[in-house]
């Protein structure tokens, strides 16, 4: 399998109606800034544009109307247009060297194969992952994805959360993904795996619907005339060789009337006075129709005859319009060339002569009234033969009622005497044709059954080789071995910075098996009491998180927004000297791992020793949002 790019730098963000551009470093950005100046606003509104945007943002946010910005990932560079809206279908534009889209930002309104928010899980390497929302009941939960808002929740780490979550993980919701997007990453939730569990779950879903269709069926036809397909064709048969008697018989009583009547001669005049009558009644409005389209064109002549009148008024009364003032600007046109009467004073070229112009539209003007007249003509000869074929009409008309009427008469009194045997005849042929109808239906009944066991038949094969799929998958030898880096490494960065002994405890570190906590001296994460040692346990732990999913090529984006990492540290004696730990770590990782993960501080204030890497100052005079 190769390996895939994770790596996300933001180049820099826009805030469109905001006044502002913040421009970011490829290895460490410190933006520093004093409080309620708009810093951790900042945080908010880059998870805005690289995914969802939050729905409780500050007041002054709403005078920013879009996110625009570049970003650098795997697959190339970009530039993205993020509207600051929550409505989840708004249109989010990206623009790169060789492609152009425009995508819906979270829920996909049928515009775009993909949203935006599948989008950048693609460019950043990614697995589009669908997981169960109750853990302990897999095979009964609804699946839903894991979105780049979840990848997100361990890049931005907001400054209300430093000092006493690790990863939102105090959130239940925001907890759930937390663990199945550490467990996607360390390879402890197998992304195949996930896909065969969500496509064995669909699967098994289906098969119990079409078993149930099927015994359903079974015991409500039990006994019936669908429990035979065989009968339900004999009979199917035997109705078919009935109709063609009823059929026969029918003919022949027909045949047999006319005859015993004498009304062959006279049957066949009505025939042939109705084919006169359908005859002339299609030639009625063909002409009818060419008259309408004679009328059409007389007018469309006549109005060009009316246009061409007014072109030669305008020779005679227009052409020798002149201008005094420029029509375009308005000023004086020069007066020395009012005496040139042999040039255009607007355009200055030779003037012709337009006679000819004029003859020439008094030659189309006879020629089209000739037109006129010639088409009066053809709508007087096609009037007249609309009036012989009324005429006619009328006559045939009243020929084919006369013989309607006499054979009529002259059926009437067999029908009467022979009405019962008629009657009885045709319904025997209805009730034929409606058991028919009910034998076919009952037919293709028994067919979907048969289609519905064929299904049956190939998902349980697709079960069982799902099954055998998943049996013959184990990485837990490689998730453990990621489990330890993890574990090594963590220890490495919270030793640097030099954190206090807990309990007057040994420093140890481990990783919580159980939910993937960070355990220092024996304690969880909520079991230390000092929020200062949580924000270095949470620093040392992303940083950990970050830097071993990079060497390990293991799927997590290369970007991390610490924010208010100086919160609940004092500026004397080992808290200050812990504070520029913190920053050292922060600049030495970022230096060994610029180009694959970019690191943004966000704090009250930044050492002298790295006041090269302070990309933007924020304070009671400048705010993050300007009002200008």
């Amino acid at each position: 399998m190769a390996k895939q790019n994770h790596s996300l730098c933001i180049d820099y963000v826009r805030l469109v109606g905001g006044n502002r551009e913040v421009r970011f470093n490829p290895d460490l950005s410190i933006v520093q800034g004093e409080i309620a100046t708009g810093k951790s606003t900042l945080l908010r509104l880059i998870r805005a544009f690289l995914g969802a945007v939050p729905k409780s943002l500050p007041p002054e946010v709403s005078n920013v109307t879009a996110i625009t910005g570049r970003l650098e990932t795997g697959t190339g560079e970009w530039l993205i247009s993020r509207p600051r809206v929550t409505t989840q279908t708004a249109k989010v534009d990206i623009a790169g060297v060789d492609a152009a889209l425009r995508l819906p930002a979270v829920k996909n309104d049928g515009t775009a194969d993909k949203t935006y928010s599948q989008w950048m899980l693609e460019q950043l390497g990614l697995p589009p992952v669908e997981v169960p929302t109750s853990r302990s009941r897999p095979e009964s939960s609804e699946y839903v994805p894991v979105s780049i808002n979840d990848w997100l929740n361990y890049s931005l780490i907001a400054g209300a959360e430093i000092d006493n979550m690790v990863f939102g993980h105090r959130d239940p919701f925001r907890n759930i993904k937390r663990r199945y997007v550490f467990e996607i990453a360390f390879g402890l939730y197998d992304t195949e795996m996930a896909r065969l569990q969500a496509e064995l779950k669909s699967v098994e879903s289906r098969l119990n619907f079409v078993s149930q269709q099927s015994s359903a069926f079974d015991k409500l036809m039990r006994g019936t005339a669908l429990a035979s397909r065989e009968d339900l064709e004999a009979r199917l048969r035997q109705l078919i060789e009935e109709s063609s008697q009823f059929e026969s018989e029918d003919y022949s009583s027909a045949e047999g009337l006319h005859s015993r009547l004498g009304t062959d001669s006279l049957r066949d005049s009505v025939i042939r006075l109705e084919q006169a009558c359908v005859d002339l009644n299609e030639e009625k409005g063909a002409v009818s129709r060419q008259l309408g389209d004679l009328e059409q064109l007389r007018m469309q002549l006549h109005s060009q005859v009316v246009k061409l009148s007014r072109a030669i008024v305008a020779e005679d009364n227009l052409l020798d319009f002149d201008f005094i003032v420029c029509p375009r600007c308005g000023q004086d046109l020069p007066a020395e060339r009012e005496g040139d009467h042999d040039h255009c004073r607007l355009c200055t070229q030779p003037l012709v002569d337009q006679s000819d112009r004029r003859a020439a539209l008094i030659k189309e003007q006879g020629r089209i009234q000739a037109q006129i007249a010639e088409t009066n003509d053809v709508q007087r000869f096609r009037k007249e033969e609309l009036e012989g074929i009324d005429s006619l009409l009328s006559l045939r008309s009243a020929e084919l009622e006369t013989a309607r009427a006499e054979l009529e008469y002259r059926t009437r009194s067999y029908v009467s005497t022979h009405g019962d045997e008629i009657s009885e005849l045709g319904a025997r042929r209805a009730r034929n044709l409606e058991e028919q109808a009910r034998v076919r239906d009952y037919l293709t009944i028994l067919a979907r059954r048969a289609e519905i066991m064929e299904d049956a038949q190939v998902l349980q094969q697709l079960k069982d080789s799902l099954t055998a799929d998943l049996s013959s998958r184990d990485n837990s030898s490689v998730a453990e071995d990621n489990l330890s880096a993890l574990e090594e490494r963590f220890g490495e960065y919270l030793v640097q910075l030099e954190p206090p002994q807990i309990g007057g405890a040994e420093l140890g570190v481990e990783i919580d098996k159980r939910n993937f906590l960070p355990l220092v001296g024996g304690r969880s994460f909520d079991e230390i009491s000092s929020q200062g040692m949580q924000v270095l346990v949470n620093i040392a732990y992303s940083l950990a998180v970050h830097t071993v999913c990079i060497d390990r090529s293991l799927p997590m984006p290369g970007l991390l927004v610490l924010d208010g990492i100086s919160s609940n540290t004092g500026r004397e004696g080992w808290d200050a000297r812990r504070e520029d730990n913190a920053f050292r770590l922060l600049a030495e990782v970022a230096g060994q791992y610029r180009d694959k993960l970019q690191i943004i501080v966000i704090d009250n204030d930044a050492p002298e020793f790295l006041e090269d890497k302070v990309v933007l100052r924020l304070s009671e005079s400048d705010r993050l949002i300007r009002f200008e």
